[in-house]
């Protein structure tokens, strides 16, 4: 006679199986609000000279240290200062750059929606690998 699963492995089933399918969707979604991002930014470590820096590895980097690329005064400052991209720094700067860093560059971009900005900081942070 066959064994019956119990009632907390099928619900331990239903959590991974629910835990994957987000993670799925987080990653649609984080690519789809990237591409608000797209025209100055990219993720692909391989394109460069794009009027924003690359965003591959942003996660956990130090500001103003791509070699690159050539960053504002205030953000060189910030980055030596000791400003790190943190997903919480991350958070504020997206919400609104002029008011986090009043000099950069990154004028008239915001993403308002919190759910939306740790979406996005997720998808980059996978791309931070």
């Amino acid at each position: 006679m066959a064994r019956r699963p119990r009632p907390s492995a099928l619900l331990a089933l239903a959590a991974l199986l629910s835990s994957v399918a987000a993670s799925a969707i987080a990653q649609e979604d984080g690519e789809r609000i990237f591409q608000r991002c797209f025209s100055c930014h990219s993720v692909d470590p391989a394109e460069q000279n794009l009027s924003g820096p690359n965003l591959h590895g942003v996660v956990g980097r130090r500001a103003a240290t791509l070699p690159e690329f050539e960053y504002s005064d205030a953000m060189r400052a910030a980055g030596g200062a000791g400003l790190v991209w943190t997903p919480e720094i991350l958070d504020r700067y997206l919400a609104d750059p002029e008011d986090f860093l009043p000099e950069g560059r990154m004028a008239g971009v915001r993403l308002r929606d919190p759910a939306q900005r740790r979406v996005l900081i997720e998808w980059l942070a996978g791309r931070s690998r």
